[in-house]
């Protein structure tokens, strides 16, 4: 191995060589000191030998260690079969009860076996595909893609997710499927029935994922299947249905009349629509009907967030599914309904210290007292004057509480009176943290924190933020709270967005 071994050994005891690692065998022949600089291989090669030799200085001393180490400790099964046994079946069963090795593992063990080469074209051929497999699942474990497709991350090795899917295309034993080595036994048994087609079986493999990466890349597919999956529609059935077209322009049209049949019922299909106001008749009648609580207002809000950004061709912008994914999500009223007063008195005192922290700009208590007390007399001094009286009674005074309330809901025109309004005009998406921390307060400080997450760089979906921005208002009287108008005009859009983004005519899909 290297000549300072030799001499000690009195023998040579084995040679290395890296093949990507150009020069290795004779430079690991002499660890020449002079040389390590040379490139960073032959630096941390000698850094490496050097290190061990260091340890191995007073060899007489640890032989006996080392020699009771492996006598005692170390042990060697070794194995012999005949060349007839398939060794593949005979590993998976000396395997069964030790540290399990995941499919993807097996079934790339698989498809690195000397045996599926020709001579002479094993080394480079294992090489490729060890590098393809490698890039596959370097591209799958970006979340930005992996959630595109998925709703959870339930794999360590994710190409298995491919895997598997391919299984299911070529497997109807649904017992099989009940074994926890399933993906692997399906590649197996087609290594076993279908021998000689062995780079054929690694091609496929590739072009399965290259038609969901061709998805991914595409802006329009990636938000349509994005969608689909986040509605729990399998990649799978995704893929029967691009079978069944012949055009990219015509899967799209199929996606969305999957998109439209799954939120709208499946009574009427997209192509039956004679006129665009039918459609938007159609559409209408649904969203009018639907309120807080209905099955469909989650889907509808994110697939409002979805359309919209998908009607500028000419913005990069793509929703976030891995950000989507990764949090809880609520259905937020953009005002306040009149059964949100809090009833409890910790969520009384944080609804008083949301509405302090407003007027102020500060969440510190001194510094709140201080400002206040210097501010010119005017109706926002007396109520953080009593908020700051009611905070400081012992016990709390309820009943004060009470009439401040009703005093800060006129003073932003949201009078508690006013009826409960469940439509989707006063719903929007909102991650269940940022809604919980403040799911009491009137629509400017809930437009505030909005702004503040939206500045951090905080994911806020799209319009989410365009609604507490007022965007879809024509006429901002007051930005500081959302009116009748504001919620008509914001049901507007969203009906409008929907009837765009399903009119095949203007989408070029019909």
């Amino acid at each position: 191995f290297n000549s300072r071994l030799v001499e000690k050994f009195r023998k040579e005891i084995f040679t290395l060589e890296y093949q990507t690692r150009i020069g290795s065998k004779e430079y690991l022949k002499s660890l020449d000191e002079d040389r390590k600089e040379e490139n960073i291989d032959f630096f941390y090669m000698y850094e490496s030998f050097d290190e061990i030799e260091t340890w191995f200085e007073d060899y007489e001393n640890r032989i006996e260690d080392i020699k009771s180490v492996f006598i005692n400790r170390v042990k060697v099964i070794w194995y012999e079969i005949n060349e007839t046994i398939d060794a593949v079946e005979v590993f998976t069963r000396l395997n069964m009860g030790k540290i399990p090795l995941t499919n993807a593992e097996l079934v790339k063990g698989l498809f690195l076996r000397s045996k599926n080469f020709n001579k002479g074209e094993v080394t480079l051929q294992q090489l490729q595909i060890a590098q393809e497999w490698d890039g596959i699942e370097k591209s799958l474990q970006a979340d930005d893609m992996w959630f595109f497709m998925q709703n959870t991350d339930t794999y360590s090795n994710r190409i298995e997710f491919i895997l598997k899917l391919m299984a299911d295309e070529h497997n109807a034993d649904s017992e099989l499927k009940k074994d926890s080595f399933y993906t692997f036994l399906v590649f197996n048994n087609s290594f076993i029935n279908d021998k000689g087609n062995d780079l054929k079986k690694w091609a496929n493999v590739k072009r399965y994922f290259m038609t969901i990466e061709e998805w991914y890349e595409d802006r329009d597919l990636y938000h349509l299947v994005g969608y689909l999956v986040n509605q729990n529609i399998p990649i799978a059935k995704i893929r029967d249905i691009s079978e069944t077209v012949d055009t990219k322009l015509g899967f799209k049209g199929a996606l969305k009349e999957k998109v439209f049949n799954g939120l709208f019922g499946s009574n009427k299909q997209l192509s039956e629509f004679s006129s665009k106001n039918e459609l938007n008749d159609y559409i209408k009648e649904y969203l009018i009907n639907w309120e807080y609580g209905s099955k469909n207002i989650r889907a509808a809000l994110l697939l409002f967030n979805i359309a919209s950004i998908l009607s500028n061709k000419a913005s990069n912008l793509r929703f976030q599914f891995d950000s989507y994914k990764k949090e809880e999500w609520d259905i937020e009223h953009v005002r306040s309904v009149s059964s949100d007063m809090p009833d409890r008195i910790d969520a009384q005192k944080d609804w008083i210290n949301n509405v302090l922290e407003y007027f102020t700009g500060t969440n510190g208590h001194e510094q709140q007292v201080a400002l206040i007390a210097a501010m010119a007399v005017t109706r926002e001094k007396m109520i953080c004057q009593i908020m700051l009286k009611i905070l400081s009674s012992n016990p709390f005074d309820v009943s004060l509480f009470n009439r401040i309330y009703d005093i800060t809901l006129r003073y932003f025109k949201e009078a508690k009176e006013r009826n409960t309004d469940n439509t989707i005009g006063n719903l929007a998406l909102l991650d269940a943290g940022t809604n919980r921390s403040y799911k009491n307060a009137v629509f400017p400080i809930k437009r505030d924190r909005i702004l503040q997450l939206d500045k951090t760089g905080t994911f806020v979906p799209l319009c989410t933020k365009n609604l507490f921005l007022k965007y879809y208002s024509k006429q901002i009287d007051n930005m500081m709270f959302w009116s009748e108008s504001d919620r008509d005009m914001y049901f507007d859009s969203i009906l409008n967005t929907f009837v765009d983004f399903f009119d095949l005519e203007k989408g070029g899909s019909k």
